[in-house]
C-alpha cells in the first residue's frame, strides 16, 4: 500500500495521511450541488494539480494522467447534471523530470493536458529547464541574433497547448514589462456555466534562481501581490464574475478536518502572505503549488487549495456563485489521492488488489483517450531511446562502486574535456542527486540508458583558474562530500588529485597524468559543468560570459558525441587505471560518514 504523507514525525504523518485520504473519500461521495438549490446559483468545481514533474504514468497504483482523467469524467458528469461546470488548472513545474516528458521536452504532457481539457497553467521555475528546443524539433526558436532561444522549449510547449500559460509577474528585464510570448500571458478569461471567470497566473518571487541560469538570463520576477492586484482589477473591469489566482507558490498544512484551523500550517508561507495582502473581495480562490505540500484552508477569507506533487493527488474547491452577485460560499475538499484502488483500510491506495476507487458515487476508470493522446509523442521518445551509439560496454559502468573513484564519472569527465578544445583539465560530477543518477548496464549502448544517467540540461562551460584555485575548489568539494558518504565527489580528467593526511588535516595536490606537478600560479583552462562553475566562480581568474552559455554543448550530448566518436568496446577498468583520486586508505582526515 502507498499513502501520501508529508515527511514529519511518523505519528503525526499517519494522522495527516488518514485525514487527507479518508476526508477525500468522504468529500468525493457527498452531494456537490448547493444545498439551498437557489435559482440562479451555480456550482463551479475548481480542480488544481501542481508539480507533476512529467509523471504522466502511474506508479504503484497511484497517479497517472489517464487515471486523473477518470476522476475528472465523474466530476464533470456531476456538474453537467446540476448545471454547473468544472475548471481544471495546473500550478506549474509540469514537465521536467519524468523521462518521457523530458525527452519530448514536455510535448507528451501537453498532449495529455489538451485531452484532459485544462483551462490554464501557471509557468513555474522548472518550465525553463529545457532551454532551447532540440535540434530535431520542427519549431523555429532562434532569437533575432541567430543564437539559440534559451526559452525555446517553453515557448514550443505553450504553442502546442490549447490552453494559456500564465505569468503575470515574469518580467523582461530589458523592457521592465511582463513577457509577451505566443500563448503566454498574465491572465485569461474563460466561460463556465454562463459565468466569466478570470484567472491570474504568478510564480514564486525567487523562482528564477531555481532553474538553470543560462535559460533565464534577461528575465526577472516581481512581487506577487502587485501583479495579482493589477491583473485581478483588469479582469473585473473586463466583466469577470469571479477571479482566481493560479500560483506557482504555495504553503504546507498537515491537517484538513477544519479549513479555518491553520494550526497545522506553515503560517509564514508565501501563498498565505499573498492572501493576507490582497484587498478583500478582489480574489475568490487560489490554486497553489511549488512546495510539494498540501493546503485546503481559508486564509483572510480566501480559499486556498494545493495537492502535493507528481500526480499523486488533486485539489478541489467548489464555489457557489450567484449570478450577478458573485461567490456566496465555498466548500474546500482535502486533497484527493489519485488511486486506482483503495486498500482495506479505506483510505490508502492499494498497490494491487483492493477495492476499485469511486468518485462522485461512480467507479473511477482510466480514460483511454488520454493514453491515446500521449501515444504519438511516446512513440517518438521510444524511437529516440533505441538509437545506437556504436559502443558496447563489456561490463557495467557504475557511478560509485566502493568509495571515491567512479568509472562512469570519469567517462563523463573525459567527454567534458574533449568538448572544449584546448582545455587543460575537466571537472565533472559525482553520483548523488543532481549528479549521475543511474549506472550504465553492460551491452550495446543506446541513447536511452545514457540519458537516464544524466537527464539534466546542464551545459559544458570553461573557467580560467590557477593551480591554487583548482586545488581549493576541489578541497571544498571533498570536504562537502565527506559529510555525504563520498557520493558526490566530482570526477576529473587531465589531472590526478593526491590526498594525504597530516593528523586530522587534509592536504590536496594536483598533478598531471604523468605525475608532473602543477604550480600554484600556473594558469589552467578548466572545462566543467555550469553547475560546478557557479560554485567555483569565486576562485576563477575568468568565467565564460553568460551570453556564451546559450551555445555551449549539453553535458549529456557531449558524452554521447564522445562515445560515438570513440566507438568500440569499453569496460569499467578503462576508467579506473591509473586512479585519478589517490586517497589514503585510512586516517582521521579521511573518514566518510557511513552510508
Amino acid at each position: 500500500m502507498t499513502c501520501l504523507r508529508p515527511p514529519i514525525v511518523a505519528a503525526a504523518a499517519l494522522v495527516a495521511c488518514f485525514v487527507l485520504l479518508a476526508g477525500s473519500a468522504l468529500a468525493g461521495q457527498g452531494p456537490s450541488t448547493d444545498p439551498d438549490g437557489a435559482t440562479g446559483r451555480v456550482t463551479l468545481s475548481i480542480i488544481g494539480t501542481t508539480d507533476l514533474h512529467g509523471r504522466a504514468f502511474p506508479d504503484d497504483g497511484r497517479g497517472g494522467l489517464a487515471l486523473l482523467g477518470g476522476y475528472l469524467r465523474n466530476l464533470r458528469a456531476a456538474r453537467a447534471a446540476d448545471g454547473g461546470a468544472v475548471l481544471l488548472l495546473d500550478a506549474g513545474d509540469t514537465f521536467e523530470s519524468g523521462i518521457a516528458s523530458n525527452i519530448s521536452e514536455g510535448a507528451l504532457v501537453v498532449d495529455a493536458y489538451n485531452a484532459l481539457g485544462y483551462d490554464a497553467l501557471a509557468v513555474g521555475n522548472h518550465e525553463f529547464d529545457y532551454g532551447a528546443v532540440d535540434d530535431d524539433a520542427a519549431t523555429d526558436t532562434t532569437a533575432d541574433d541567430g543564437a539559440p532561444d534559451m526559452r525555446g522549449a517553453l515557448k514550443a510547449a505553450a504553442a502546442r497547448a490549447r490552453f494559456p500559460f500564465l505569468a503575470a509577474n515574469l518580467i523582461d528585464a530589458a523592457t521592465g514589462s511582463v513577457v509577451e510570448w505566443p500563448n503566454v500571458r498574465p491572465s485569461t478569461l474563460v466561460d463556465a456555466a454562463g459565468l466569466r471567470v478570470g484567472i491570474v497566473g504568478v510564480m514564486t518571487r525567487y523562482g528564477l534562481s531555481r532553474t538553470l541560469a543560462a535559460n533565464v538570463q534577461g528575465l526577472d520576477t516581481t512581487a506577487l501581490e502587485p501583479a495579482v492586484e493589477r491583473e485581478a482589477r483588469r479582469l473585473r473591469r473586463r466583466g469577470a464574475d469571479l477571479v482566481l489566482v493560479l500560483a506557482h507558490a504555495g504553503g504546507a498544512c498537515f491537517r484538513f478536518d477544519d479549513p479555518t484551523d491553520l494550526s497545522s500550517c506553515d503560517d509564514d508561507a508565501e501563498i498565505f502572505q499573498l492572501a493576507r495582502r490582497l484587498p478583500p473581495g478582489l480574489v475568490d480562490a487560489i490554486v497553489a503549488g511549488h512546495t510539494h505540500r498540501a493546503v485546503a484552508h481559508e486564509v483572510a477569507g480566501i480559499p486556498i487549495v494545493q495537492a502535493h506533487s507528481r500526480g499523486s493527488a488533486f485539489a478541489r474547491v467548489d464555489l457557489a456563485v450567484e449570478r450577478g452577485a458573485g461567490v456566496v460560499s465555498a466548500r474546500l475538499f482535502p486533497p484527493q489521492a489519485v488511486c486506482a484502488a483503495v486498500a482495506r483500510d479505506g483510505w490508502s491506495c492499494a498497490n494491487d488488489g483492493g477495492t476499485p476507487a469511486t468518485y462522485e458515487g461512480t467507479p473511477v476508470r482510466p480514460d483511454a483517450s488520454i493514453l491515446a493522446a500521449m501515444q504519438p509523442a511516446l512513440d517518438r521518445v521510444n524511437r529516440w531511446r533505441t538509437e545506437p551509439l556504436g559502443v558496447t560496454l563489456e561490463t557495467p559502468l557504475p557511478r560509485n562502486p566502493d568509495g571515491i573513484e567512479s568509472p562512469l564519472g570519469n567517462l563523463f569527465a573525459d567527454a567534458i574535456l574533449a568538448a572544449v578544445p584546448g582545455a587543460d583539465l575537466a571537472i565533472g560530477m559525482g553520483g548523488r542527486r543532481a549528479g549521475l543518477r543511474r549506472d550504465l548496464p553492460a551491452g550495446p549502448l543506446t541513447r536511452g540508458p545514457l540519458y537516464d544517467v544524466f537527464a539534466f540540461d546542464n551545459r559544458v562551460v570553461t573557467l580560467t583558474m590557477t593551480g591554487a584555485q583548482v586545488r581549493r575548489a576541489l578541497a571544498r568539494e571533498l570536504t562537502r562530500e565527506l559529510a555525504r558518504s563520498l557520493r558526490g565527489i566530482p570526477s576529473v580528467s587531465g589531472i590526478r588529485v593526491r590526498v594525504t593526511c597530516g593528523g586530522v588535516r587534509r592536504q590536496l595536490e594536483i598533478v598531471r597524468p604523468s605525475g608532473a606537478p602543477i604550480g600554484p600560479e600556473e594558469t589552467l583552462v578548466v572545462a566543467t559543468t555550469d553547475f560546478f562553475a557557479r560554485r567555483a566562480a569565486r576562485d576563477a581568474v575568468a568565467v565564460q560570459p553568460a551570453a556564451a552559455l546559450a551555445s555551449a554543448p549539453l553535458v549529456r550530448e557531449a558524452a554521447a558525441s564522445w562515445l560515438s566518436t570513440r566507438g568500440g568496446r569499453l569496460n569499467a577498468a578503462d576508467f579506473l587505471t591509473p586512479p585519478r583520486w589517490e586517497t589514503p586508505d585510512r586516517g582521521p582526515c579521511f573518514v566518510a560518514v557511513p552510508r
